[in-house]
Formats: C-alpha cells, structure tokens, sequence
C-alpha cells in the first residue's frame, strides 16, 4: 500500500477519533472542563478533528512496530511497559512542542494546564503523561491489530481513498477559514501584549451569546457575538489571557549583574 495513503488515512482517523475522546473527556472527565456542564468544541478548527491527535496515531503507528528483544525475551511485560513508556514519552513531547509553537509564535494557548499538579509552562504536566501512557497501552493492545486489519482493507479496496480525500477537501477549507481567525487574535495578542487561553476565549464568547440571547454555536464557538473582537479584548481580556513575559526588562537585569 502507498506509504503517502497510509499516513494519510492515519492523519484522518486519528484527527477525528481524537475530537471526540476531547470532547467526552472534556465534558465528564476533565477536573477543571467538566464543572462547566456544557459541550463545547474542544478543537481549533471549525470542524470535528484535533490535528495533534492525527500525528500522535501517525507516532503510535510507527513505534507499534518496535521490539526490545533483550528485554521480551526475559521479562515481556516488562518490554511491553517499556514500551508503552516511549510512546507516551513521544506523545508528550509532541503536545509540548505544539504547545509551545502557538505560544510562542501566535500568542494562543490551545489547552491549559495550569491548574494541574507539576505542569511546564502549562501545555504538559504529569495528569495528562499518564493519559498518554493509558492511551498508548490501548492503541498497542487493542486498535494496533485493529489499525494493521483497516490498512489491509484499505490496500484491497482504493475506492475508499475517495473518502480521505473528501476528508483532507474540507480540512484544506477549514485550515484557511481558522488561520485567518488566528491572525486576528494574534493582532489583538500583540496590541494587548498578551497570551490568549483559547478555550477560556471561547468559553467567554459563549457566555457572552448566552446573555445576549444570541443563538448559540457548538462547531462555530469562536464565532464572535454582536459585541466585536476588539470590545471583547476590551472588557473582558483578563478573563482569556494573561500578561506576555516581556524580555527587555529581564535583558536590563542581566545587564546590571554583569556589570
């Protein structure tokens, strides 16, 4: 089977699958989401699909393919628990550098973590670690065989491919609609000089609709209300976001201690 539609196909599922655990996690399980009680879009996009979870399957993919022979051959749980360790390992080294990336370059923190136990700089901590390392178990357990089984069926049957490309069609649409989305928080980052917390921002413009009376989006969440985004930053930006580390008064310290 060509390697492109395999990843591919990965991408997509993955992306999918992943929206709807967020969303379920979010809505029942979560610590922090969950006392909300209300279903909110847990992703970027406006559609049901979660990118760093499609690369993550992509990752689970190529590392259920690795083998600890010293280790099977004396304690196989053990090798299985190791692992499971390097794919949770790589899960959350893939959610910090994504994290990190919009951080650091769009000004929007995507999740937060914050309030949890142990975190780094909020984008990874060690609630989540385990998660991952939950999740990765599963994939190797149960939906690796599962996943081998679909590409097979997917080799003997490329008419499916029709439906990926449909998939990635739409994605393409959704990319440009929510980058351009981004430009305009970013532009309002940058004046206000801070960080945005995405899903506090879109909780705040949910609440915001609700008091107005105004019909109420679940895949449209960030679509801004009759107030405009500029008024919302305004009034009600200490709720969203917080101040941006500014370097040049650290730069002044620095410089002092040196002389």
């Amino acid at each position: 089977m060509n390697k492109l539609l395999i990843l591919l196909f990965l991408f997509s599922a993955g992306s999918m699958t992943g929206w709807v655990i967020e969303l379920f996690f979010r809505r029942f399980l979560d610590p922090v989401e969950r006392k909300k009680k209300k279903w909110v879009n847990p992703g970027f996009f406006v559609g049901p699909y979660l990118p760093i979870y499609g690369t993550g399957l992509i990752v689970l993919y190529l590392l259920g393919h690795i083998h600890i022979p010293a280790l099977e051959a004396t304690h196989p749980i053990l090798g299985k628990l190791v692992i499971f360790l390097i794919m949770a390992a790589s899960m959350t080294f893939i959610e910090f550098v994504t994290g990190m990336i919009f951080i650091n370059h769009f000004h929007l923190q995507l999740w937060d973590y914050s309030s949890y136990w142990g975190n780094i700089k909020g984008v990874i901590c060690p609630l989540f670690s385990c998660f991952w390392y939950a999740l990765a178990a599963f994939y190797y357990l149960v939906l690796h065989p599962q996943v081998l089984d679909a590409l097979d069926w997917i080799s003997r049957n490329l008419a499916f491919s029709f439906f990926i490309g449909f998939f990635y069609g739409i994605f393409v649409i959704d990319v440009v609609y929510s980058l351009q989305l981004m430009v305009r928080i970013k532009a309002l980052a940058d004046e206000y000089q801070v960080v945005v917390k995405y899903n506090a921002y879109k909780s705040k413009l949910v609440d915001l609709r609700e008091e107005a009376k105004e019909r109420s989006y679940f895949f449209l969440s960030s679509k801004i209300s009759s107030v405009s985004a500029k008024e919302v930053f305004d009034r009600y930006r200490e709720n969203f976001s917080v101040k941006r580390m500014m370097m040049k008064p650290i730069k002044k310290v620095a410089d002092k201690v040196r002389h």
